[in-house]
């Protein structure tokens, strides 16, 4: 949907609900998927959310309330009924069922799952005790399973008997009877087989699986390697005990890339980025401008500190912004591969002498190109060669310091098990302000005589 289809959308949506249209607005939504559905409701009044989420029908209920923000689901989680809510978690996937209950309040959560269809609400129980970023905090119970000794036809007439729950099937799994997992099984290769071949001897006998105590962010890496849509769960016995889907990860990227971000900021909270609890946004936030303060004031105290040099060669001045500003640059860029590279696993401590040797390279090379052109743009400014080749001379070295900050700082709070990607762009920044000035000044100096 798109801007301007959306904001119509919108405007007769308000209308419809003020004169409590309520067939209308179901036949609005009739053909929007349920995302959409949630995009409208978020751009709602608290009360004109509720109003409209009550007049879904289940089915859409169950979908839409899976869209929509922590804000708005919180508010309508609020005043919903317990039996339109027991309805709406008997109609959804264990997976979705379990994330639902956790949101809820203790006492409430512990009310529905007494209300629900029994087998789910055991299902339901079972998966709230994995970890909720683990493999087993984000599968589902929902699969298609059949045993090694049945032939084709026995096969598709047992996963027709779990159709209706088992959306989305792609392959079907093999276990004994332990149902302990032995193979996996291509839906369309199973249709297209002969009736009477036993599934044991057409089946992948190597499957793919995952442990249920596996980190939800290898369990993605897993299905990017594999190019996967489905994938089993296992116990450590290897007993056959739930899958994850394509969508399942989708979400778990998307939700990892959000934490990137949010660290970045100084928190792991949503809310403290996005919302409005200002002191305690500034509070988090603080830590990581004081250390770019007193790194100011550090690179304050070097220029006062060769302050005879500035004071011979004025000309240096206007040169400073470049070399700090520059060898940042470099170093951010660094740290930032750094930083992406050690979360998707691409980098390890075992290979830093590589990537070290690697980005002082390239920075040695985007030093001579960026020193030899400041340079000679520093000769014909000032007509001194000299000043030319101390700042083309500072700005290279400047920026291969910068470099292997870069790298090497990230390295280092991965190995004293501090989260690289909070802390190391404001070292990184503060570091290279401090070594660049140390660098510039500290070469001037040394050829004083000479500018």
């Amino acid at each position: 949907m798109d801007i301007t289809e959306r904001n119509k959308d919108l405007h007769h949506l308000v209308d419809l609900i003020e004169e409590g249209r309520e067939f209308e607005i179901i036949d609005l939504f009739f053909d929007l998927h349920p995302a959409d559905i949630a995009d409208l409701i978020e751009s709602l009044e608290e009360e004109k959310k509720k109003k409209l989420f009550a007049i879904l029908n289940i089915e859409t209920a169950s979908d839409v309330i899976l869209e929509l923000d922590d804000q708005t689901r919180e508010q309508i989680l609020e005043d919903i009924p317990q039996k339109r809510l027991t309805e709406i978690l008997d109609d959804m996937d264990s997976d979705d069922a379990t994330d639902l209950v956790g949101d809820l309040p203790k006492e409430q959560a512990e009310v529905i799952l007494r209300q629900i269809n029994k087998k789910e609400s055991e299902q339901v129980q079972k998966l709230l005790t994995y970890g909720e970023e683990t493999a087993g905090g984000i599968m589902q119970t929902e699969l298609a399973s059949v045993q090694d000794d049945m032939t084709v036809e026995d096969a598709i007439g047992n996963i027709r008997s779990v159709g209706e729950k088992g959306e989305d099937i792609h392959y079907v799994f093999v276990t004994d009877k332990t149902n302990r997992l032995l193979g996996v099984l291509p839906l369309r290769k199973l249709i297209l087989e002969g009736s009477d071949i036993k599934v044991s001897n057409i089946m992948d006998s190597d499957p793919i699986s995952v442990k249920v105590n596996l980190d939800q962010e290898e369990v993605a890496k897993i299905f990017k390697k594999h190019d996967l849509v489905s994938l089993p769960v296992v116990g450590q016995d290897g007993i056959l005990l739930g899958r994850i889907t394509i969508d399942d990860v989708v979400d778990i990227m998307e939700e990892e890339a959000s934490e990137d971000f949010l660290r970045m900021a100084g928190t792991d909270e949503e809310e403290l980025v996005y919302g409005t609890q200002v002191f305690k946004i500034s509070r988090l936030r603080l830590p990581w401008i004081m250390i770019n303060l007193f790194g100011g004031l550090i690179t304050g105290y070097l220029m006062w500190f060769f302050k005879m040099t500035l004071r011979e060669v004025i000309a240096l001045v206007p040169f400073i912004p470049l070399i700090t500003g520059m060898g940042g640059n470099v170093g951010v860029q660094s740290s930032s591969i750094m930083v992406r590279g050690i979360a998707t696993g691409k980098f390890g401590l075992t290979s830093l002498t590589t990537i070290l040797f690697k980005e002082m390279r390239v920075a040695l090379i985007m030093g001579t190109i960026c020193g030899s052109t400041v340079g000679i743009i520093a000769f014909l400014w000032q007509g001194k060669a000299s000043l030319g080749l101390v700042v083309g001379f500072a700005l290279v070295i400047a920026m291969v310091i910068a470099s292997s900050m870069g790298v090497l700082a990230p390295a280092f709070f991965q190995k004293m098990k501090i989260d690289p990607t909070i802390a190391s762009s404001p070292l990184v920044t503060t570091t290279n302000d401090i070594t660049g000035i140390i660098v510039y000044l500290g070469i001037a100096t040394t050829f004083l005589r000479y500018l």
